[in-house]
This record gives C-alpha cells, sequence and structure tokens, in this order.
C-alpha cells in the first residue's frame, strides 16, 4: 500500500478521496518559462541543383560556338541541334562528367572543358578538325586513347592539374606547337617527343622529372620544367634545345651553370629560382639575355654581382633572398643595390623595384580644364 492510498490517521483512504488530490505543480525554474518551439517541417535534402544545355540554356541552330561558364553543367546534350555547324564548345568549371554526345558535331575546331570532372579522354577520336583541346583541371589519369585520335590540324593540347604519369598517345600529332603537361604525376620526359617537330611550348612544371634528358626539339622556345626534382644539369639537353629562347627551372635543386649553358645563346628569360647555384656565371654569348631570375638561391660573395657586365641586354635581375644581400641589414642592402646598378647601369628593375626609368605624361594640354579637388 502507497501513501497516497491512506489518510493522515493511518487508515485507508477511500476511492473517491482519491479524486479530489490535485495534479503536482509544473517543475521551477527556467524550463518553466520556455515558450515550445514551433520546429518547421523537414524537407528531404536533394542534392545540388544542375541545368542542362538545351533546357535551362537554349540552344541555337545557328549557334557555331557554344560558351558556358561556372554553368553547373553535368551532361554534353542537345548539341545535335546545330549538328557540324558547331566549331567550338567551351564548358569552362562545370560538373561535366563524361564526353559524349558529339557524334555530329565532326567540324569542332575548339574543344575546351576546363576544370570539369573528367576521368577519361573518350568519344572524340572523330573530331578531324579540333585544333585545341583543353582537358586541363579534371581527373585524368591517362593520355593512351590520344593513340586513337588522328587531329592533324591540332595545334594545342592543354592537360595541366591531372593525374597523369605518362606522356603517351600523342606522337601522331606532329603539327601539335604547344604541350601543357603542369600539375600531373610524370616522372620523365619520353625519346618519342622528338616526332613533336614543330613543338614550340613545352609546359612541365609541378610533375616529378628527375632528368633533363629531352631528345632534339628543333621549333622549341618556351619550355618549363619548375618545380621538379632536378639536381644534375644533362650536356645534352643544351645541344638538343638549341633555340630555346624562354627557359624556366626555378624550384628544383640544381647546381651552378655548366659551360654548355652559353649554347642557348638565343635566351631571352631564365628562371633559376630557389636552386643550390652559388655563383653569377659570367655567359657573354648570352647577349640577348634580358630577365635573369636567381633569387633564393646560396649566393654569398657580394662580389658576383660584377658578372652581370657580362649580359648586355639585361633590363631585370631577381637576386633578393641570397645571402649576400644580407636582408635586414640596410647598408648592406644599399650595398647590394648599389653593386647592381654599377655592374649594369642600364638595368631597369632590381627585384620588385623599378629604376632608371621615367614617367613622360602625353597631353594635349587640355589638363589646364581639370577642376581641382577642394577641402570644404
Amino acid at each position: 500500500m502507497s501513501a497516497m492510498d491512506v489518510d493522515e490517521s493511518g487508515a485507508e483512504a477511500p476511492p473517491e478521496a482519491m479524486e479530489d488530490i490535485p495534479p503536482p505543480p509544473p517543475p521551477a525554474g527556467p524550463s518553466a518559462r520556455r515558450a515550445r518551439v514551433q520546429l518547421p517541417e523537414h524537407h528531404e535534402d536533394e542534392g545540388p541543383t544542375y541545368y542542362r544545355l538545351g533546357v535551362d540554356y537554349p540552344v541555337d541552330p545557328d549557334d557555331d560556338e557554344v560558351l558556358h561558364q561556372c554553368a553547373r553543367i553535368k551532361k554534353l546534350e542537345s548539341l545535335e541541334v546545330v549538328g557540324p555547324k558547331l566549331r567550338k564548345l567551351c564548358l569552362v568549371a562545370n560538373c561535366v562528367e563524361k564526353i559524349e554526345n558529339l557524334e555530329t558535331n565532326v567540324n569542332l575546331e575548339h574543344l575546351e572543358l576546363y576544370q570539369n570532372l573528367l576521368k577519361k579522354i573518350e568519344n572524340i577520336s572523330h573530331l578531324h578538325n579540333l585544333m585545341v583541346l583543353d582537358l586541363s583541371f579534371n581527373k585524368i589519369r591517362s593520355m593512351e586513347t590520344l593513340a586513337a585520335c588522328s587531329f592533324p590540324r591540332l595545334e594545342r593540347l592543354y592537360l595541366s592539374s591531372n593525374k597523369i604519369t605518362d606522356i603517351e598517345g600523342i606522337w601522331q600529332f606532329t603539327n601539335l606547337k604547344m604541350l601543357e603537361l603542369g600539375s600531373n604525376r610524370i616522372r620523365a620526359v619520353p625519346p618519342e617527343i622528338a616526332s613533336l617537330v614543330h613543338l614550340e611550348e613545352l609546359w612541365l612544371g609541378k610533375n616529378k622529372i628527375i632528368s633533363m634528358t629531352i631528345p632534339p626539339l628543333p621549333a622549341l622556345r618556351h619550355l618549363s620544367l619548375q618545380n621538379n626534382r632536378l639536381e644534375v644539369w644533362e650536356p645534352a639537353f643544351f645541344q638538343n634545345l638549341s633555340g630555346l629562347t624562354h627557359l624556366y627551372l626555378g624550384h628544383n635543386n640544381l647546381p651552378d651553370l655548366p659551360e654548355e649553358f652559353a649554347l642557348l645563346a638565343g635566351l631571352v628569360e631564365v628562371d633559376l629560382v630557389r636552386n643550390a647555384i652559388t655563383q653569377i656565371k659570367p655567359i657573354p654569348e648570352l647577349r640577348k639575355l634580358e630577365e635573369l631570375w636567381m633569387n633564393d638561391n646560396k649566393i654569398e660573395d657580394l662580389g658576383q654581382i660584377a658578372n652581370l657586365s657580362a649580359f648586355p641586354s639585361l633590363k631585370t635581375i631577381y637576386l633578393e633572398r641570397n645571402p649576400m644581400q644580407d636582408l635586414g641589414n640596410k647598408e648592406a642592402e644599399q650595398r647590394y643595390q648599389e653593386a647592381i646598378l654599377q655592374a649594369v647601369p642600364h638595368i631597369q628593375q632590381i627585384d620588385a623595384e623599378r629604376v632608371n626609368f621615367e614617367i613622360k605624361v602625353i597631353t594635349d594640354g587640355t589638363e589646364r580644364h581639370v577642376m581641382g579637388i577642394r577641402r570644404s
């Protein structure tokens, strides 16, 4: 028997007395004053919204170009409306997952699917008129399927920022002038690249390349091997690529320049930033050199700056953050700059600072009619 079943005298309380017992009071404290929260109706998340070519973005039968950037397009479709009339398809920064439905667009000259979600190069072998193919910033792991494509007119191929490990499948593109393969997982340049006899630009920065061994490429003018794993100069490199005008080798671990560097007599711009270089080698054969970047190396002797006088066309020099600058020491920094000006009096830029330049104002005199700003 519980305490609620007896009266104060200890006798059992009748059932009707139980009905008169009031309910317990609500609990004291903040919870007693809290308003009831009305939760909104739950809607199931249906995921991101995608838009469709031919539906959300109309395709006109008279279009010879279809261009959409950041449009959340997920699929290539509805392009049969333009068919062979289409010359340029450019879908940058979208969500395209597969190259497809281009069977009727046989006259495409420019296909750009930069920054999408592609994993394969496929369904393009029939596009014989392609001159520009840009599949950069995707998730492509292999170039092998390009071997099935002839592309006799292809001049520019962009495949940077993918997951490619080997350069392959492109040796038949003999009219190729520009090949961009930066930011991949490439470890070597294969000898077959010698078949690209018209190649003028080769961009291989930010890979895992350990050797400078590259076969002869007589037309090559621009070469980038920045941010790789180079530690040794390859003498044949300079003989095979003697036509270079722009050479970018920054962010490696290369030592002082070899004698063979003089074979690159056409150089206009050289990047040797952040290597293991300890001296500025005078190379009088580089008479056309205008820009030399050697900052963040290991040059300790300020006297090395005098060797810059060997480059008669030099306009821009970067040498900052070498030990000889003694960065933070104002007097040492002043001596550093004066040494450069003495070695190359005609220099136009030292590190990030412009020098020896004049501002010319070309005017017809109408500036005298411009009202000044008056303070109230």
